[in-house]
């Protein structure tokens, strides 16, 4: 019997050299790799509509691009975050995710092909690279029960026709690759806007594989997606990956908020923008779920360490109190109002500084004291409110990122609805900040204004 094995035995390793062993190089399982049982999610057609399920039940993603304070989510009614690459951090997310019943839609980043030429031969080794490392990712997270998706690429297209048309014949090597290694879970691929000629028409001839269209559009450009996915064709499901006020960069002298004429753009208080993404859930997403949008995920959960404002998007503060921006989600999520809502400051009106709104365009001479600012704002849940203003140079961060503390000397007492201070002995761009803070409950309203300071 011992001989006969021996002989089978010899006889299969000659037949794997023979044939280089490609079987066992598929299922090569890397290093760290999970053991779990996977969550099955897959796209389907009913009654003419798309639809994600998970398993035999319909799911509707209610989800929120993080940076931070990923299992919050849960509690405050989602069900998906979403990553922008796989790293060193990711194994921790994905257990906590699961540990507060979430999933998450998983980045792989790509080259963004604004800097790098995927039709050029050179790079052919950096590209099948790519797609290998990619491989790795995939093989060692496709079984963890909290993946959702596979999400290949944020925002690596130009909006160049014919050098997209290479970007995508990569992006559909991922894609194919990650349908023959995890049956589970559905593609997708992260587009900045959803121009129909450079990206979703190109997308469409060169990458077949891809399951889902994710599209980040901010206000109010988002109303603009269902009818482009449309007028290209696309005729799968979609989805918004980023939404929000209006971007920094689409800003201009008759927006609203408006750039201000030397530069500094004017910003929503923290109560304004969250009406918008309430608006923007309701009659851009949810209402657009029978033309196959199976959901969203609002920009951004946690604090911003990058862009031109970093107080733009945040739905939090460096402390974790939350925005207004959160209880609104919150109800849109859950169809449920919040209890103890966050501290309001209505709109730009309620804030002045020397008499002035933020839209004024307001300047102080270098050096100047007795310039007043004044803030109006309430507590619709009861609990005490607590004030506190800061003056930054326009522009500056800290070294992680995040929002610096203020200039120290500049305010006389900064705890009061009403403050005088000292302007900067700079001159430049400078912008004015409260943060009012329910502490009791952990919620935040955030005003600014921003200013020039001049020689005279």
């Amino acid at each position: 019997m011992k001989t006969k094995f021996c002989k089978i035995l010899t006889t299969l390793l000659a037949l794997c050299a023979l044939v280089g062993c490609e079987d066992e190089r598929k299922t090569v399982i890397p290093q760290g790799s999970t053991a779990q049982r996977p969550t099955k999610f897959e796209i389907k057609k009913v009654d003419g509509v798309w639809k994600l399920y998970k398993g035999a039940s319909e799911f509707y993603i209610n989800g929120a691009a993080a940076n931070r304070f990923y299992g919050d989510v849960k509690k405050w009614g989602g069900n998906v975050v979403r990553t922008y690459s796989t790293n060193a951090n990711t194994k921790a997310i994905l257990d906590e995710a699961w540990e507060q019943g979430l999933y998450v839609n998983m980045g792989l980043s790509m080259k963004n092909s604004d800097g790098f030429d995927y039709g050029d031969a050179a790079n052919a080794e950096v590209i099948a690279k790519q797609l290998e490392d990619h491989r790795t990712w995939v093989r060692r997270y496709k079984n963890h029960p909290a993946v959702m998706c596979w999400s290949i690429g944020n925002e690596a297209e130009t909006g160049n026709a014919t050098t997209n048309a290479s970007l995508f014949k990569a992006v559909e090597d991922v894609a194919k690759m990650i349908h023959e290694e995890d049956p589970n879970h559905p593609t997708t691929i992260t587009f900045a806007n959803s121009d129909v000629n450079s990206r979703i028409k190109v997308l469409m001839q060169h990458a077949p594989s891809i399951d889902i269209l994710s599209v980040n559009s901010y206000y109010p450009n988002v109303g603009n997606v269902a009818k482009n996915t449309a007028s290209a064709g696309w005729n799968k499901p979609w989805m918004i990956t980023e939404f929000g006020p209006r971007g920094t960069w689409a800003m201009s002298a008759s927006s609203d908020p408006k750039e201000l004429s030397w530069g500094c753009l004017e910003e929503m208080t923290s109560t304004e923008k969250a009406e918008l993404y309430g608006k923007v859930w309701r009659e851009n997403i949810k209402s657009n779920e029978s033309k196959g949008c199976i959901g969203s995920f609002i920009f951004v959960w946690g604090y911003q360490t990058h862009g031109e404002v970093l107080t733009w998007y945040g739905l939090f503060d460096k402390e974790r109190n939350t925005f207004g921006g959160v209880d609104v989600i919150s109800e849109c999520w859950t169809s449920k109002p919040v209890s103890k809502p966050a501290p309001r400051i209505e709109n730009r009106s309620k804030m002045t500084l020397n008499g002035k709104t933020s839209g004024a365009g307001v300047s102080v001479v270098k050096n100047s004291t007795g310039n007043t600012a004044t803030v109006d704002a309430t507590s619709p849940s009861g609990a005490p409110i607590t004030y506190r203003w800061l003056i930054n140079k326009e522009g500056e961060a800290l070294a992680d990122g995040s929002m610096p503390d203020g200039i120290e000397g500049l305010i006389e007492d900064n705890t009061k609805p009403t403050i005088t201070f000292k302007a900067p002995s700079i001159k430049g761009g400078y912008r004015l900040y409260v943060f009012v803070t329910d502490e009791q409950n952990h919620k935040v309203a955030l005003a600014c204004i921003p200013f020039l300071v001049k020689e005279s």
